[in-house]
């Protein structure tokens, strides 16, 4: 649950300058604003605010451009899926507001989380050199300090000397082995915050609810391929697949019931992937899948025998035993030009999807220009 903060946060004073204050500031037009327009603005966010606190949504810079578009922005479609949300859950959960942000506002802020996991990368680096270092040199130097001390004859005389020296040499042992203890709790500490980047990373990258990587994961991938491509002089071909008649069976069975089927045709879909083709899901009920080394005829047949074991499956609900019936999906596909132009073959396939719906659906159309 949300924490509840007070609106006065947002009154009689001008938005911080800093961390998500400033953000908030661009993304709102605070630092462009007439100083008559500010009041006015100010009241906005605090409306933004409480949109927030109803979809019990954190205070994040994506939920606040989310919750303006919402209130003050045009787009329909996006606010008809928000109320749909909230009439459905009550709430607009954390993974609806990337999707939804990265559908209908092509907004996402990966830079953070990026300079966030290579900084932190670099420190864990230094950490491991310094902390092996470190636990060598103690290691070494106590040991040392033990033989030496074992070494020593005590003339005549030098009971007194000796004994300080003694004491001095154990106290020096001693620091040294605190410094080991306390060297192998900073490496406990950086194993961690490795896990804590790495978890970061793989939730940035992957969808929540059908565990695919999301469209961010895709465009690294694409970058990949691309270079491999070009170097191998390889194809590169991609499909976008769109499920049919998606929003009927939201509207009728509920949003519950959609994340099932969209689950499941992920799995479906997910029998195509091996380590030379890799399928994301790119937002609603779009998915997105890039072969190497695949002409286009030959992910055709590929997609085209998905597409026929999905359309001969029947979906039931199981609680109620309610038929849904059979779902189809439909697909375009595009390969990589004599341009070398990666957005110029996503177009292309994306129009080849259109021309699939417009012909009927639940067929797979080739880019043939």
């Amino acid at each position: 649950m949300m924490t509840k903060h007070s609106h006065s946060q947002f009154r009689n004073a001008e938005p911080a300058t800093s961390g998500l204050g400033k953000r908030v500031i661009e993304y709102f037009g605070w630092k462009d604003a007439p100083p008559e327009e500010k009041p006015l603005r100010l009241k906005k966010l605090e409306a933004v605010y409480d949109f927030l606190d109803s979809a019990q949504l954190e205070p994040t810079p994506e939920a606040y451009r989310l919750g303006w578009e919402y209130l003050y922005g045009a787009n329909q479609k996006l606010c008809a899926e928000i109320d749909a949300l909230m009439e459905e859950r009550g709430t607009v959960p954390l993974g609806s507001v990337y999707e939804l942000t990265a559908q209908h506002l092509n907004i996402f802020d990966f830079s953070e989380l990026t300079k966030l996991i290579n900084s932190g990368t670099q420190v864990l680096r230094q950490g491991h050199k310094v902390i092996a270092d470190s636990r060598g040199d103690n290691r070494n130097y106590s040991k040392a300090l033990k033989q030496e001390m074992k070494q020593i004859d005590q003339p005549a005389g030098s009971e007194n000397h000796l004994t300080r020296l003694f004491s001095l040499t154990n106290a020096m042992i001693k620091k040294s082995q605190e410094a080991e203890r306390q060297l192998k709790e900073a490496e406990s500490n950086v194993v961690k915050m490795r896990k804590k980047l790495d978890d970061a990373t793989q939730k940035a990258e992957t969808d929540q609810l059908t565990g695919l990587p999301n469209r961010w994961a895709f465009e690294d991938v694409l970058k990949e391929a691309l270079a491999q491509s070009k170097k191998n002089f390889e194809p590169l071909t991609v499909a976008f697949i769109d499920i049919d008649h998606f929003k009927a069976i939201n509207d009728n069975y509920g949003h519950d019931v959609g994340d099932r089927v969209l689950k499941r045709i992920a799995g479906i879909l997910n029998s195509m992937s091996d380590e030379r083709c890799h399928l994301a899901r790119h937002g609603g009920e779009e998915f997105v899948t890039l072969f190497s080394d695949k002409t286009p005829q030959q992910v055709f047949d590929i997609v085209d025998k998905t597409r026929d074991e999905l359309a001969s499956q029947n979906f039931t609900i199981r609680e109620t035993e309610e038929q849904i019936g059979t779902v189809s999906f439909s697909a375009g596909i595009a390969a990589l030009g004599s341009d070398g132009d990666p957005r110029a073959m996503l177009r292309r396939a994306d129009a080849a999807l259109y021309a699939a719906k417009e012909n009927g659906r639940n067929q797979v159309v080739i880019d043939k220009s």
